[in-house]
Parts: C-alpha cells; sequence; structure tokens
C-alpha cells in the first residue's frame, strides 16, 4: 500500500483590515515594495494633519531627483494644490502635463493621480510620473529644424509666417510692416562663379543687412535670393522707408569674394498692417507684390490697398 505525505504549505498572510480613521488595506507586502516593482517614478501620497507627506516612493522616483520626502519634492511644492484639489474630489484619476524647470533646461513630464474607488475616504493617493523630456525635446529640434533656414540660420519662409502669425495675435497687426528684400541678378553670380560662392555671398549679405536693423527687428530668408523683416512700428511708414534706406546703403559697399569684388543692388517691397484687415500670410504676399513692382521701377515701392 502506498502512502502519500501531505504537502504543508506556508500559510499566505490574509490582507489585514485596519478600521477608523486610517481604514486601509494592507497586503503582504510593504507599499514601498509593491511601488518598486513600477518602472517609472512613483509615489504614495498621504495627507496627514501637517500637510502632504510620502508614505512611500520608489527607486525610479529617487533616481529622478524627485526628492525622498515631500518637504524636499518639486512634486509635492508644485502639485501639492492639484493633488489635494484631487483628495477633496470624487475623481478617481486625473492625468496633467507638467513642466519643470526653465526653459534652457526644463523637464516634462506626464503625471497621473489615481486612486480607487473605495479608497477615496482615505486621504491617499498614488501619483504615477512619465518622463517626455527626450521625446519632447526631439521634436521640438526636429520643429526647429523644419523652421529655420540651414544656410543662414534665420528663420525660413514657414517660420517667419508662423512668428509674425503670433505676434500679430499679441499685439495686433496695425503695429508691423513687412520688408521684402530682392538682390538683383543673384542668379548670375551662381552661375558664373558657383555655388559655393553664392552661398557665401548670401551669408554675408544676411550678416550685412541684420547690422542695419534695429534690435527688435526680425530677419528671415524667405527664398532663394530673397529676405524678409518684419518691422515693428512706432511712427508708421517712416519707420520702413527709414530701415530700407540703411539696407541700400549697408549694400552699396561691395563684398569679396576670393579675389574679385561683387557689387549687390536689390529690390525693396514694403507693406503696412492696417486695422483687423488682412493675416500675416497676406501681409508677405502684399510686401513680395511690392518688391516685384520695385525691380521694374529701381525704388521702393510700397504696397497701396
Amino acid at each position: 500500500m502506498l502512502l502519500s505525505r501531505r504537502r504543508k504549505d506556508k500559510p499566505v498572510p490574509a490582507p489585514v483590515l485596519v478600521t477608523g480613521q486610517d481604514s486601509r488595506i494592507l497586503g503582504p507586502a510593504h507599499s514601498a515594495q509593491l511601488l518598486n516593482l513600477l518602472p517609472i517614478p512613483a509615489a504614495l501620497v498621504e495627507r496627514r494633519a501637517g500637510g502632504l507627506v510620502f508614505e512611500s516612493v520608489n527607486r525610479p522616483f529617487r533616481l529622478s531627483g524627485l526628492g525622498t520626502t515631500a518637504e524636499q519634492s518639486p512634486v509635492i511644492r508644485h502639485l501639492g494644490a492639484r493633488i489635494v484639489a484631487f483628495l477633496d474630489s470624487d475623481a478617481t484619476e486625473s492625468e496633467f502635463d507638467w513642466e519643470l524647470g526653465d526653459a534652457v533646461d526644463a523637464r516634462f513630464f506626464r503625471v497621473r493621480i489615481s486612486r480607487r474607488s473605495m479608497d477615496r475616504h482615505l486621504g491617499q493617493c498614488l501619483v504615477t510620473l512619465i518622463d517626455h523630456t527626450s521625446e519632447l525635446r526631439t521634436q521640438r529640434s526636429l520643429r526647429r529644424e523644419m523652421l529655420t533656414d540651414s544656410l543662414t540660420g534665420l528663420s525660413n519662409r514657414a517660420g517667419f509666417g508662423e512668428d509674425l502669425e503670433t505676434e500679430i495675435e499679441r499685439v495686433g497687426i496695425e503695429r508691423f510692416a513687412i520688408l521684402v528684400i530682392n538682390l538683383d541678378r543673384f542668379s548670375r553670380i551662381n552661375a558664373c562663379m558657383g555655388g559655393l560662392a553664392g552661398d557665401e555671398l548670401l551669408i554675408s549679405v544676411a550678416r550685412r543687412v541684420k547690422g542695419a536693423l534695429r534690435g527688435h527687428d526680425v530677419l528671415a530668408r524667405t527664398g532663394g535670393d530673397e529676405f524678409a523683416i518684419r518691422l515693428e512700428l512706432d511712427e508708421g511708414l517712416q519707420d520702413a522707408l527709414h530701415v530700407a534706406k540703411r539696407i541700400q546703403n549697408a549694400l552699396t559697399t561691395p563684398f569679396r569674394l576670393s579675389d574679385f569684388e561683387i557689387r549687390v543692388d536689390c529690390a525693396i517691397g514694403i507693406a503696412i498692417g492696417e486695422g483687423e484687415r488682412g493675416d500675416a500670410e497676406e501681409l508677405i504676399r502684399h510686401a513680395q507684390f511690392a518688391m516685384k513692382r520695385a525691380k521694374k521701377s529701381g525704388r521702393t515701392e510700397v504696397y497701396q490697398t
């Protein structure tokens, strides 16, 4: 006859229910051990008489520089009011984006505050953070490249139009004029001296034009041999005409490329923002239209509606 020995399994501790003001379910492992199973920064936050405290935080939370105590943590310093509002509400979860630090080295997190519906009365919640800094920096870098002229480092046509639209929304179109510059006979220089010489000339022109502008004027390269300037007006059209004259004077001095001196002439067109009519793209087109007239007339032209 075969006898079987009954295996004695180790008893599993049952969760303990603690009643009263601090009632909560305690599992067989401490909350710190459970939090350390999460691969992302996480903290168990509790509201007590003295304010918010960390019952526990996990290792990714500490390694991310988010603090080990509530008094030290930027999470409590910056998000404490939102956590308290969450604890006072009936919500079981809340998600939002959070930017930590200044613009130069800011970090970007997706924050989630959550709790079980049965635990709303405990004054406790779980705060988790996903760091999106690298992803957002990559997106911003790609976007900056899309809006920048790779040769001169100035804004390109898309970037110039976007910035102008933002400024118009901020202070109104009547505060601005657009000045468009086109270099005469640039294609001949490219054909005779080569593309590298043409690129060098464009860079030199951009530097010289920028030196002729006022501090708050914005220069962009909007085409192969075309530049645009956003002017903020203090005295109306006279400001734009004065800047145009300074640019023409700046380009009077010949440019030296290798052993050659190159004289550069330009055509300049101006468009003035008027009232609430039009938008950024329309203002730029008006300046380009005036520039085309200037190529024929030989003088600075102003777009007239």
